[in-house]
């Protein structure tokens, strides 16, 4: 157990001086790869659901209890852009356990031309991840996890490769159903950029985020809430806001400012759920920093909530989620696992 703590709290520190860009990649590593993790508003790192899709969100949700697991996970995303995710789980012993998984994600196919139009042909442009995780039960009721992830990504002729890991510790009172999760994501290092620049790569930053949450079921209602606080490393989420001056022309304004009391709410996803029976449960989610963001000034929609239902039939667990981004935004999840176990 202490060698295990070592090696973590020095990888930590040891990739936390490559983040300091405040441009970043591969931020489809943030995607949710779970249908209830959809549904719950996008991220979600305490929820106990025996479901191995959850180690995207937290390496410490690895255990026991998804040994032998195989999940699959689609998202038909905005446009043509698609993503998924296929993940193995299984035991090492009693008390630590392994998992590895693949995902990607794929903006589909464009037309090329030079800066005179002359076509080139098509190209296409991807991203994709390979996840390796390990986790550990330190004490009854915590875990800890880490998981390995080199990340290829392309467009045309262009290529990346970079690294990333996540750090995650999760603590959890079945007694009570309550469990509560703390994870460093994706901190690591961009080793080749796109492109190089003055005979240099180019290289920026990664997508890193420290996130906490809870979650607890109550005693005598079926009925589940979660709250995740993320982006722990940066308050200030500001962004730069276009304004339509003319029908040929956009502002930029820098002076957007957001109060506190929004700044916050924007750091919090919260996720509700309905669970009548262990083979049933419907799920709900509010983001509101995506709500917010991608509000349009002249349209009324749902953006930033999400909804979604799981249920199992015969040996497997299904999963559907809806979720709007923006107006023209609707993205469709769905997802699949089952053990091996049961077959036998």
């Amino acid at each position: 157990m202490k060698s295990f703590l070592i090696t973590v709290s020095l990888l930590c520190f040891s990739v936390l001086g490559f983040c300091g860009s405040n441009e970043t990649v591969y931020k489809f590593l943030n995607l949710p790869n779970s249908a209830e993790v959809a549904a719950l508003g996008g991220t979600n790192i305490s929820l106990q659901n025996k479901d191995v899709n959850l180690i995207y969100q937290n390496p410490a949700l690895l255990s026991g209890s998804v040994n032998k697991n195989i999940g699959i996970n689609y998202t038909n995303y905005i446009g043509n852009i698609g993503y998924g995710s296929l993940v193995y789980a299984q035991d090492i012993d009693s008390v630590s356990h392994w998992a590895a998984s693949l995902n990607y994600l794929s903006y589909g196919s464009f037309d090329g031309y030079t800066e005179y139009e002359i076509s080139t042909g098509t190209f296409s442009a991807g991203d994709v991840c390979l996840n390796l995780t390990y986790s550990r039960r330190l004490a009854e009721k915590i875990m800890a996890g880490i998981s390995l992830k080199p990340v290829y990504s392309f467009i045309e002729n262009y290529n990346s490769f970079g690294l990333a890991v996540d750090v995650g510790g999760n603590y959890y009172d079945p007694e009570h159903d309550f469990s509560v999760g703390l994870v460093l994501k994706n901190v690591g290092v961009q080793f080749s950029g796109y492109y190089s620049e003055d005979g240099s790569q180019h290289r920026e930053g990664m997508p890193w985020d420290i996130q906490i949450g809870a979650t607890k079921r109550l005693a005598h209602a079926p009925l589940r809430f979660s709250l995740t606080y993320v982006n722990l490393n940066r308050w200030d989420l500001s962004y730069r806001k276009e304004t339509s001056q003319n029908s040929n022309s956009l502002s930029t304004s820098n002076d957007h400012k957001i109060g506190w009391d929004d700044m916050l709410f924007r750091h919090l996803v919260i996720g509700v759920e309905f669970i009548p029976s262990n083979n049933f449960n419907i799920a709900a989610g509010y983001n509101h920093r995506r709500s917010r963001e991608f509000a349009l000034e002249d349209a009324r929609s749902i953006n930033g909530f999400s909804f979604g239902v799981g249920f199992k039939v015969y040996k497997f667990a299904l999963g559907a989620a809806y979720a709007q981004y923006a107006a023209s935004g609707n993205t469709i999840s769905l997802s699949l696992a089952t053990s091996l176990d049961s077959f036998k």
